[in-house]
């Protein structure tokens, strides 16, 4: 509980600018990657009516939190360019943090087709 305090108190005492160089944009695809990473869990563990969904609801909600996001920094301070460039980073990082988590980091799913009914994610090739 303590180290949850402090890195609020340091995110809250510190004041970072974002410019548009590759360090910043590189830090807009990690925290897009995070995020959507601790979402699709967060569904994986809290919401298991979802868990064949989790991958794609931890995109959208990354995704549509940087948008909303990005949209008021624009509002408030303009440059369209830099909040698109922000945006798009920080989606790209979404999409590969959401697909990362849910195929490899969490157990995998049974998934339940109307078309091909119950199935695992698990093929298995071998070449003759």
């Amino acid at each position: 509980m303590n180290i949850k305090i402090f890195i609020i108190s340091a995110c809250s005492i510190l004041s970072l600018y974002a410019n548009e160089s590759v360090s910043s944009e590189a830090s807009h695809f990690v925290g897009g990657a995070v995020m959507a990473g601790g979402v699709t869990a967060i569904v994986d563990q809290y919401y298991p009516e979802y868990k064949s969904d989790r991958g794609i609801i931890g995109f959208e909600v990354s995704s549509i939190a940087i948008i909303a996001e990005q949209s008021i920094e624009y509002a408030l301070n303009g440059n369209a360019r830099g909040q698109l460039l922000d945006a798009a980073s920080h989606i790209v990082g979404s999409a590969l943090g959401a697909f990362i988590t849910d195929k490899y980091i969490l157990l995998p799913v049974v998934k339940d087709s109307a078309s091909d009914g119950k199935y695992v994610g698990l093929t298995v090739h071998h070449s003759f």
